[in-house]
């Protein structure tokens, strides 16, 4: 995922989807809101340096820090959150009984479990772990065709084909991290489908745990398969005509993670967000008038 730059428009958006409060207590929010972004980007700092150093894997899995809600004044949540803005990534687990997506800081993720999202907590990383457990789980092959038919000519090529890839991807340990290339792909639109040929793809394969969603130029779906490492991608674009429909192989799509590369991206978006919430304190477009030296 691409950092998106950082602008005024997006400052003055920001305010206008933040939630009134008393100057008091905008203020304390606002105070909480750069003592949580300065520990963030403490932590992206040390996670950079210490992949620099050797200290930590390259890949930058071994990032993982968690903050639970609860660690919050509950009326400096609906600040914090519209501080931070949304990404482009949503992701369903179980049918909706827990979701992730991205905030405006690459890295940043908000995490929701339980009913109506009642657990809350912000976590720090590639990727959420919850979703790379369930990521985990499933089917280790492809299972035998179902539903042959006369109609059925393109699909036992197609599956024996991506079992193939899975063979050879988990062979060489691809498996073993989160993708940043392009995944094995095949094309559903580019080969010779029958209706039969699809109806038996999809029985076969069934359906995964885990839904995502990406928002961007085009409406991006990825639906995890039964099958672990394989998974359906769909492309809509705003028309509503399919660009993309394929089964890829990988541990997770590409484009749903980001890269350690990213971590700096997230130090620099913090920095930001410091600077601006500082910046209206200290001209008083947040809170309270300030009785002597403002926030350190």
């Amino acid at each position: 995922m691409a950092m998106q730059p950082y602008s005024a428009m997006d400052a003055a958006k920001r305010w206008l989807q933040a939630p009134k409060l008393d100057p008091e207590t905008e203020r304390a929010a606002a105070l909480a809101t750069i003592d949580f972004l300065t520990d963030v980007r403490t932590h992206l700092e040390k996670a950079v340096a210490d992949i620099e150093s050797g200290r930590a894997r390259k890949d930058g899995m071994d990032l993982h820090e968690v903050w639970d809600f609860s660690a919050f004044d509950v009326k400096h949540i609906d600040f914090l959150l519209a501080t931070l803005g949304e990404g482009q990534v949503r992701i369903t687990l179980f049918g909706g009984e827990a979701k992730a997506g991205d905030t405006g800081i690459p890295g940043l993720w908000r995490v929701q479990t339980g009913p109506d999202g009642a657990s809350n907590a912000f976590v720090l990383g590639r990727l959420p772990r919850a979703v790379l457990v369930v990521g985990d789980r499933g089917l280790d092959e492809i299972p035998d065709l179902v539903n042959p038919g006369p109609d059925v000519f393109a699909a036992p090529a197609i599956l024996g084909e991506l079992s193939h890839q899975l063979g050879v991807a988990r062979e060489a340990g691809e498996f073993e991290t989160l993708p940043e290339k392009p995944a094995f792909m095949v094309e559903m639109q580019r080969q010779p489908l029958s209706r039969g040929d699809m109806n038996s793809l999809l029985s076969t394969l069934g359906t995964g745990d885990i839904e995502v969603e990406l928002q961007g130029f085009a409406h991006s779906r990825f639906n995890r398969t039964r099958v672990k490492n394989v998974w359906r991608s769909r492309i809509i674009n705003n028309a509503g005509k399919t660009l993309l429909d394929a089964f890829i192989i990988a541990r997770m799509p590409p484009e749903i993670p980001v890269t350690a590369d990213e971590y700096r991206d997230g130090i620099e978006k913090c920095t930001d967000l410091i600077d601006w919430v500082k910046g209206d304190l200290e001209r008083g477009s947040l809170g309270a008038p300030k009785n002597g030296a403002g926030h350190a």
